[in-house]
Parts: structure tokens; C-alpha cells; sequence
């Protein structure tokens, strides 16, 4: 009901009454009218099908949802209405399309929960299937677990009603330096309920292994953040499978003001990236190194132990130049696996996308043997968990074209050899005139009639023509 609702006509997205009203002043676009059985005309503007995600990415960075409804079948005549149906809401924080993400940054949507003292935020990328979870308590838990949706980054944050009373008056909220907080369906919020969910989403029979069974508001706030998901995205999102507990123990607490001041990820003069630390520091060679970094920023570890494991790794690369500079080289090769993965699980993995896997996963094996002979423990652990993904990656050579068309419906996509019925119908389209005209010949020979044609018409399709005087 929050939403504007693009619904499908032929090439078009409309929109009706309010929503054409109000959108029509968003994106400029001209307000019309169509017959809609009442005494009044009913508003109405629309924008092309194939344009929709450039008017979505404007109107969602205006901090509208939009309910995207489709045909779900071929409009016939003579057969009724066309089936449809809502398949997707698009909100800020369930954005997929990579056009309208920042690769180095994470797109974090949070669910709020408050109950008393205590205070628990869920977060999570639907993206990269990233899905954490934190509590806070005491006099303080609000304050605390504002800054910390401050520190992520949360471009939308969902919660009970409780926490949306307790937020109001937070500066952080009054003045927009945070997305509004919107409340959700209460019974979400039921623990039995939250529960359900998030047993079945990852695929358990206990919460115990996440380390969150006793943590009643956690399990409130991650069961009812995996329950909006479901309502809005429509599918099971399956890169979701696991969520992290974060102590915040073992890190130092950043809150916003300190964040700002220190200029770690953004400038105060112009809050951008340039001149601040993670500017400085960010030599990344992938998105998902990008992205770790930022987060390691705003996270700095408290555990000195923690500290010289990644000290220790850090000096044995900066001492081995050479090698370092070929692993970079090496790393260039790797795309954005965590977002491709979170493709798989979204329904929006398209052809290219599996040049891009490809490519990532035959960096890997190279990547392991450039890491042979360092002795820090760190470098010795990234190197355990390098896979050999190898069978994959040539199953998807061999399967894709090298250059893939960017849409699914131009075809042409599987490389030729890789399936033979395939191979046979392309034969079929791209010479067909040949066929028919080697089909007519052939059957002269077999009936001796010297006058067959084979003709086509829209009405009988092909068919053998014989002269009357036979």
C-alpha cells in the first residue's frame, strides 16, 4: 500500500490516480487521462518498458517503493483479461540492478526492534548475502543502535512500533541524516513467529549454531527483516543462509560524530570519499576488497591478538614487493563474485555474468600459487580457503560465448558445439531458405514432377504446389 505501482500494458509501465499524480511531478512526465468507468477520468502517466529502471532509480533515490506488476501472460484476443500480478517492490534497500548500486559501498536494509531496555538491530545486502545481527541494552541501547545503523550506512531501516517511537527524536532522524523509520506488521515481530522464519530460511532445525537461541530480540528483529524480504522480493533469497552475531566487544565503538570528525571514510568540507582515510588507504583491486576495507575502518578491531594476526600478514606483503604487485596484477582478474553470487539467488544473473564468474574463478587457482611460501598465519588461512573451482569455471567457458549479448532475449549466448540440438535448430534459422529450396528439389526427383513448388503463405504455411495439369 506505501508503493507506486507500475503495472504493465503492452510496452508501457502506467500508473493511476494518486500515483500518476505524484509521479508525474517526480520525473516530469505529462499527466493524462483514461475512461475508467467513473464520472472522472482517471490519472494516468507512464514511462517505456524498456527505459523502467532508469524512472525506478529516480524514483526510489526520491525515497519511493515501487511495486512493479507485470503480465504474466500473452495478451490474446478475444481472451480475456491478461494475467498479473506484483512480482518484485523495489525500495532503497532491496536494490539489485548493479546500474544503481556503488560497488565499494554496501546496500544495507535494517530491521529495528525495541523491547524495554533493550534494543537489537538485523542488517543485511541482499546482494552479497551478507546478514548480521547485534544487540544493544541499557539506558543508552537506543542511542547506541542508532549510531551504529550511522556507521553501516542503512539506506533503509524497517521496525516495531516501539523503536519507531523511541527514534523520533533522535537528530539523526528530525534531520534526515538517516531514511525514515517505517514500522512494520507487529506479528513479524512475534519470537515463535521470527523464529519460524529464520529456521526455514536457512534450512535448520536450530538457532543454536548461529549462536543467537536465547537472544529473543535478535531472532525478532532477523525474523522479521527475513519476512519483509520475502513479501517484497517474492522468491526465497538464498544467499541468505547464514547470520552472524557481531560482539561488540571485539571491536571499538565509532559513533557517528567521531566517525565524521576523524574523516575516516568521508571529508567534512564535502562529504566525499577524497581526502579522508579509506582515500588514502583504499588501493583495492576488487569491489569486494573495496568493501572490506570500509568496513574495516569503521570497525577497528580491539583484541591485540586479532590485531597482530592482520599486522603480520600486512608486513610480510609490504616486505615482498614483487610478489605483492603480482598479486595485484592476479586480483584485477576477479570481478565482483559476492554480487554475481547474490545474482544467482535474485533471478537477474544474465549471460555476461557468467563470463565474469568464469574469469574470477580461473584467477583462483594462479591466486593460490602466488601465496605459496609465506609463513604468516593470515596468508596461510586465505590460502586453506582458495577452492579449486576449476570444473565450473570451464563448464561456463565452455557453455557461454566470450562476448555474450547484455540482454537474454537477443540470444545467441551459447556457444556453438556446446549442445547439438541447439547447433541444429540455429542451422534451421539461419538457412532455411537453402532448406526449403533443397527439400523442393529433392521431392522432384522423388515424384518426378518437374513442375513442384514449395510456396508459403500466412494462412496454410508451407505447402507443395502441383500444377491442375497433372
Amino acid at each position: 500500500p506505501d508503493a507506486v505501482l507500475f503495472y504493465r500494458l503492452g510496452d508501457f509501465y502506467e500508473m493511476f490516480f494518486d500515483d500518476a499524480v505524484k509521479v508525474s511531478k517526480l520525473l516530469d512526465l505529462t499527466l493524462t487521462g483514461r475512461d475508467c468507468g467513473l464520472a472522472e477520468r482517471a490519472p494516468m502517466c507512464g514511462v517505456p518498458f524498456h527505459a523502467a529502471d532508469t524512472y525506478i532509480a529516480k524514483l526510489v533515490a526520491a525515497g519511493e517503493k515501487v511495486a512493479i506488476c507485470e503480465q504474466l501472460t500473452e495478451p490474446k484476443a478475444g481472451k480475456g483479461l491478461v494475467e498479473r500480478d506484483v512480482i518484485r517492490v523495489v525500495s532503497a534497500g532491496t536494490l539489485i540492478d548493479e546500474g544503481m548500486l556503488d560497488e565499494k559501498v554496501n546496500n544495507y536494509i535494517a530491521c529495528v526492534y525495541k523491547e524495554d531496555d533493550y534494543c537489537s538491530v538485523a542488517w543485511t545486502d541482499i546482494t552479497t548475502g551478507e546478514f548480521c545481527a547485534q544487540e544493544f541494552s541499557g539506558a543508552k541501547s537506543v542511542e547506541d543502535a542508532i549510531g551504529h545503523l550511522m556507521k553501516i550506512g542503512a539506506v533503509e531501516i524497517i521496525c516495531n512500533e516501539e523503536a519507531l517511537l523511541a527514534t523520533k527524536n533522535f537528530k539523526e532522524v528530525r534531520h534526515n541524516l538517516l531514511p525514515p523509520f517505517s514500522c512494520y506488521l507487529p506479528w513479524a515481530f512475534n519470537v515463535k513467529h521470527a523464529e519460524k522464519n529464520l529456521l526455514t530460511q536457512f534450512g535448520a532445525v536450530s538457532l543454536a549454531a548461529y549462536g543467537i537461541a536465547a537472544k529473543e530480540g535478535v531472532i525478532s528483529a532477523a525474523g522479521a527483516l527475513v519476512e519483509y524480504l520475502r513479501e517484497t522480493q517474492k522468491h526465497a533469497l538464498t544467499n541468505l543462509n547464514t547470520i552472524k552475531l557481531v560482539n561488540r566487544e571485539q571491536f571499538m565503538v565509532l559513533d557517528s560524530v567521531a566517525v565524521r570528525n576523524l574523516e575516516l571514510v568521508r571529508n567534512n568540507a564535502e562529504n566525499k570519499k577524497y581526502g579522508s582515510l579509506l582515500w588514502v588507504l583504499d588501493k583495492t583491486k576488487t569491489a569486494m576488497g573495496a568493501r572490506l576495507m570500509y568496513n574495516m575502518l569503521l570497525s577497528p578491531l580491539k583484541s591485540v591478538d586479532q590485531i597482530v594476526y592482520r599486522q603480520q600478514g600486512v608486513a610480510e606483503l609490504v616486505n615482498a614487493s614483487v610478489a605483492r604487485m603480482t598479486i595485484a596484477d592476479t586480483l584485477r582478474e576477479v570481478k565482483d563474485v559476492e554480487r554475481l553470487s547474490g545474482k544467482i539467488s535474485n533471478g537477474n544473473f544474465l549471460p555476461r555474468d557468467c563470463v565474469a564468474l568464469a574469469s574470477s574463478l580461473n584467477a583462483l587457482p594462479t591466486l593460490k600459487f602466488q601465496l605459496i611460501g609465506f609463513n604468516s598465519e593470515i596468508v596461510k588461512d586465505i590460502y586453506d580457503g582458495l577452492l579449486d573451482l576449476s570444473d565450473l569455471a570451464d563448464l561456463l567457458s565452455a557453455a557461454i560465448t566470450p562476448e555474450p549479448p547484455t540482454l537474454m532475449k537477443d540470444g545467441g549466448y551459447i556457444r556453438a558445439g556446446y549442445c547439438k540440438d541447439l547447433d541444429e535448430l540455429r542451422a534451421l534459422t539461419r538457412d532455411s531458405h537453402q532448406i526449403i529450396l533443397d527439400m523442393e528439389a529433392s521431392e522432384r526427383e522423388r515424384t518426378g514432377i518437374k513442375t513442384l513448388k514449395i510456396g508459403y503463405n500466412r494462412v496454410f504455411g508451407y505447402y507443395i504446389e502441383i500444377s491442375n495439369s497433372l
